[in-house]
């Protein structure tokens, strides 16, 4: 039916144009932007899914470039760990050469402080954007002992977000450590021990802590030399004599190496001998006069009923007392009973130690150690621990419990010492050192008594090979023992830094394999958004065709449609 009011073929030719145009507007805007979903309109949920997704991207593309800044500083406590290696290395080798007899020292000492100076560079140059993590000070409120490196950007199903860190622990990789309370690989204090991993008691300074412990007192006597020391000689007594200038008697008496003829004759005591006390007070008398002005106190003589005996004071020096060359002259009355006997016998030098012997208990980590010479010897160090203790007194404890049991203790330490010539015995409570000497020189010398809860420590960076005497290691062994030490100390220190260096080797891999998965991760979810929101150009370019036929169509069919009014108005003509 022909309407003048509704063209019907017009308006449908209209809305198959209008919708073909539409079609063909999309189909441009794809083909122009290169997206099938570039707006919320195009589909609301592709659109955000894609939209988060990228947002996503972009906070991963963030993550690698803090891994990139991760392992920046990572390479640089990593090289400057190799270098302090290297270094490290160098003073182990000068501490060899240390140990060499005949080496100056001194010179040595001079090149390992460089040494020890380059160290401390190394560790306060290895900085990478202001972090630096091989000298720290961990006594500071922002100080973390944990290193954090961005390595990931993760969304969860419910949409939060969280940000994954890679953590290093420079605890186990600071060189230094500026705090008092913390120490870094070169500056932490390393117990010394020698080559039978035997602590030692000098050759460093004294753990932190550690303090003498008062049960120990009994063996801390500081420096002591022999006490007193007697010889006796046989008399079969005396007669009436009177001594004068051509009647008298002489022997040789030497006290500590100073040698002196006694002579008794009228001068002393106007040579009345008659009874044991008159012999006593001419004895000293003559023996006074002898030694005035010489080196040693002069000793004392005591007459009993069996003989004669000479003795040093206690508390002097004398420990070593000889009696020879006894020569009677003239016609003296009983001169030859005054001394029964050629020459006299040399008494054993005793040592007594100064503080009564109490209860003692010793930890894994306690030790008494002191220096012993015996007749002249050279000094050895002898160690009291609590594996002696225990397998000398076959207890588990580590307890000396009374004098009996400390001399069973101290006789086992002067056996495992190699100190020989020497018997340990007790004097009202008190611990004392016997040469087993009868004839000739005995003396005994006990020195750096030390009462220890630990080794002796040291730090490479305080390493000074020039300072071993001030350290407590006096002979040539003990200072030895300390070089061997402080070599230990240094290789320990090697090792350290060595297995910390492997540790952040470890990290940097890890950091580098985080950034290729980081990127790998990226392309893949840009795959994904692509998927999503990407047009097919192939296929937008034969609807564009196929459109852009169908949108000509559709004008001529619109035309058509309209002409038909046209038509009908000519019948009006």
């Amino acid at each position: 039916m022909a309407s003048v009011n509704t063209n019907v073929a017009a308006i449908t030719a209209l809305r198959t144009l209008q919708q073909t145009n539409t079609s063909l507007d999309a189909t441009q805007n794809r083909i122009s932007t290169g997206l099938k979903i570039s707006e919320a309109k195009d589909n609301a949920a592709y659109w955000s899914i894609s939209t988060t997704l990228k947002s996503d991207n972009k906070s991963l593309s963030t993550v690698k470039d803090a891994l990139g800044l991760g392992g920046a500083t990572v390479d640089v406590a990593y090289q400057g760990l190799n270098k302090a290696k290297d270094v490290l290395d160098e003073i182990k080798s000068k501490l060899t050469a240390a140990s060499q007899p005949g080496v100056d020292k001194t010179k040595i000492q001079a090149e390992i402080g460089e040494l020890q100076k380059q160290l401390v560079s190394i560790a306060s140059s290895s900085t990478f954007s202001g972090e630096n993590w091989l000298s720290v000070d961990s006594s500071t409120t922002s100080f973390s002992s944990t290193k954090s490196i961005v390595a990931s950007f993760t969304r969860n199903a419910n949409g939060s977000v969280s940000i994954g860190t890679i953590g290093v622990n420079i605890d186990t990789v600071s060189l230094y450590n500026a705090s008092a309370s913390a120490d870094g690989i070169l500056d932490t204090k390393t117990a010394l021990v020698d080559g039978n991993n035997t602590a030692l008691a000098y050759g460093g300074t004294a753990p932190s802590g550690a303090s003498g412990n008062t049960s120990k007192n009994s063996l801390e006597a500081k420096s002591v030399v022999a006490g007193a020391a007697t010889i006796s000689q046989t008399t079969t007594g005396t007669s009436a004599t009177t001594l004068d200038a051509t009647n008298y008697v002489t022997f040789d008496l030497t006290v500590d190496g100073v040698k002196r003829q006694i002579k008794l004759d009228n001068t002393t005591n106007t040579g009345n001998v008659s009874t044991r006390d008159n012999l006593k007070t001419a004895l000293d008398a003559a023996i006074t006069a002898a030694f005035t002005g010489g080196a040693p106190v002069p000793v004392t003589a005591t007459v009993s009923t069996t003989g004669i005996s000479f003795a040093s004071p206690t508390g002097g020096s004398g420990s070593n007392i000889k009696l020879d060359n006894i020569q009677v002259t003239g016609t003296v009355v009983g001169g030859s009973a005054l001394f029964a006997s050629a020459s006299g016998t040399q008494a054993a030098a005793t040592t007594t130690m100064t503080d009564d012997v109490a209860s003692t208990t010793l930890d894994a980590d306690d030790s008494i150690t002191f220096n012993i010479a015996v007749d002249g010897a050279s000094a050895k160090t002898v160690r009291i621990d609590k594996a002696l203790v225990n397998k000398t007194l076959n207890i588990t404890t580590g307890v000396i419990a009374d004098i009996t049991a400390m001399k069973a203790v101290t006789t086992a330490a002067l056996t495992a010492a190699g100190v020989t010539g020497v018997t340990v015995g007790n004097a009202t409570n008190k611990l004392t050192l016997t040469s087993n000497t009868t004839t000739g020189a005995s003396q005994i010398s006990v020195s750096n008594v030390v009462a220890s809860q630990a080794a002796s420590v040291m730090s490479v960076d305080k390493i000074d090979i020039t300072k071993l005497e001030a350290l407590g290691a006096i002979t040539g062994d003990q200072q030895r023992a300390v070089l061997e030490a402080y070599v230990s100390v240094v290789n320990a220190a090697i090792n350290k830094v060595t297995s910390a260096a492997a540790n952040l080797g470890a990290v940097a891999a890890r950091v580098d394999m985080q950034k290729t998965f980081v990127s790998t991760l990226m392309d893949t979810i840009d795959k994904g958004v692509g998927s999503l929101v990407d047009a097919d150009m192939s296929e937008e370019s034969t609807k564009l065709q196929a459109l852009q036929v169908k949108q000509q169509l559709g004008v001529q069919a619109l035309s058509i449609a309209n002409q038909s009014s046209q038509n009908i108005l000519r019948l009006f003509q």
